[in-house]
C-alpha cells in the first residue's frame, strides 16, 4: 500500500511492506553533495525504514529551514541505532546540515564489513550500487544514482516540474530497499 501527503513544503511517499526493521531505523539521504567535498551539502530527500514502513520525504521548496525542522523532529523520534550504508555520510550530513550529534553507537554502518573485505582483498570499498543492482544496471538505461541527484535538484529548482522530484524519490526507495537487503541478510 502506498500513501501520498503533499504540502507546500515537501512530498511524502509512505508504503507499508510486509517485512519490517523492528529494531532501529535505516536511513538514508540524498542531498546537493557531499560534507568536506563539495561545497554544498543540503538535504533535500530523507528516507526512512521502520516497522513496516518505508517512508520518503522530498522537499520542493528552495527554502530548507521548514524541512530541516521537520525532518531534525523525525529523527530524533525514529527508534535508534540508525542503520545506514556509508555511515559516515549520515553522520556528517546530521552534524554539518541538520546540527544533530549522534554518538556512534547510535549508527551502525552496514557498509563495514563490505569496506572490510575490500580492505583486506586490496580493493577499493563498494558502492551499494556494485554489491546489489537494479533492473536498470542490466538494461543499461534509465538509471538514476546517487551522483545525479544535485542536478536533478537544480533542474527542478529551475523547471518545478515535479516529475524529477518523483525520480529522486525512486532512487531514494531504490537505496533504501537494498540497503534492507544487506541489513536483514547480512549485518550479524
Amino acid at each position: 500500500m502506498v500513501a501520498i501527503n503533499e504540502t507546500k513544503n515537501h512530498i511524502k511517499s509512505t508504503i507499508t511492506l510486509a517485512l519490517g526493521v523492528k529494531k532501529g531505523s535505516l536511513i538514508d539521504f540524498e542531498t546537493t553533495g557531499r560534507p568536506n567535498i563539495d561545497k554544498e551539502h543540503e538535504v533535500i530527500t530523507l528516507g526512512y525504514f521502520h516497522g513496516n514502513d518505508v517512508v520518503i520525504i522530498q522537499r520542493k521548496t528552495k527554502e530548507h529551514v521548514a524541512f530541516y525542522r521537520e525532518i531534525r523532529g523525525i529523527l530524533q523520534r525514529l527508534p535508534k541505532p540508525f542503520y545506514s550504508y556509508n555511515a559516515e555520510f549520515e553522520k556528517s550530513i546530521m552534524e554539518m546540515e541538520l546540527n544533530i550529534k549522534l554518538r556512534d553507537y547510535r549508527l551502525v554502518d552496514i557498509m563495514k564489513p563490505w569496506r572490510e573485505r575490500a580492505n583486506i582483498d586490496g580493493l577499493k570499498w563498494p558502492k551499494l550500487d556494485e554489491l546489489i543492482s537494479e533492473p536498470e544496471d542490466y538494461f543499461g538505461k534509465d538509471k538514476i544514482s546517487g551522483k545525479d541527484i544535485p542536478n536533478l535538484w537544480k533542474k527542478y529548482m529551475t523547471t518545478g516540474d515535479i516529475n524529477i522530484l518523483k525520480k529522486i524519490m525512486e532512487h531514494s526507495l531504490s537505496d533504501i530497499l537494498r540497503e534492507t537487503i544487506l541489513l536483514i541478510r547480512y549485518q550479524k
